[in-house]
């Protein structure tokens, strides 16, 4: 029996035991082949999660520094979608480690934290802790979670100007004192980029020094939308 014959007749059990198949390829019994996850993702330049300039940015500085690995489009928004309402939870691990790997530490981390769920929720599990366990999987830094949210108003269900004016203070930090760490805080896709900013001012008043913001992709003209949330 050849190899290639071999492996297809491996696929195929694996499939009939494990009934998925990889949404970009059509591999059978994989959820999303890393390869295939790999050739969205891109090192795209640091920007500012403030008002979106280059970093370091005239008004802010290097303080507020975000970083998407895709535009919200095609394959990238597909997989975010079955990730977060198929049920498709280990995607985003995958995801993780493409973003992990494809995006360079501007400053040594000391932890990676994901912006929680709504209280309230009704999601089984948070898709941007799951891509936050892959960034942690390949860059060996500890996952904190501890980002609570203070108010249970869900973003989705607010308008651009209404996410804009976010209330400071919406998002708060539960742990341990982060005085001199840097942290890395991760969601699935930027929108109008409060939600982050919010995120990044709790770990700012915990103690943190730097806070880089990552997500698996950034919507189409963000700025100006806002129509999209995935907090």
């Amino acid at each position: 029996m050849s190899y290639r014959i071999l492996m297809t007749s491996i696929d195929l059990f694996l499939h009939f035991l494990w009934p998925v198949s990889c949404p970009v390829c059509g591999k059978l019994a994989s959820v999303l082949c890393r390869s295939c996850s790999d050739e969205l993702v891109r090192d795209n330049p640091l920007r500012c999660l403030v008002c979106g300039e280059d970093i370091p940015c005239h008004l802010h500085g290097h303080s507020y520094p975000s970083v998407s690995g895709a535009v919200h489009s095609g394959m990238a928004r597909e997989l975010v979608l079955s990730m977060k309402y198929h049920g498709v939870s280990g995607m985003g691990r995958i995801m993780g480690r493409s973003l992990g790997s494809a995006i360079a530490m501007p400053f040594p981390q000391n932890r990676i934290v994901p912006i929680p769920l709504h209280r309230g929720s009704t999601r089984r599990y948070n898709q941007s802790r799951w891509l936050a366990m892959g960034i942690s999987d390949v860059w060996g830094v500890v996952l904190s979670d501890h980002l609570k949210w203070r108010t249970s108003e869900k973003q989705s269900e607010l308008g651009a100007e209404a996410r804009r004016s976010m209330p400071k203070n919406s998002i708060l930090w539960r742990g341990p004192d982060l005085k001199g760490q840097s942290c890395t805080l991760v969601d699935d896709v930027r929108t109008t980029g409060t939600t982050l900013l919010r995120g990044a001012e709790a770990l700012y008043e915990a103690g943190a020094e730097n806070v880089l913001s990552i997500t698996w992709s950034r919507s189409i003209n963000a700025n100006e939308r806002g129509d999209l949330s995935w907090s």
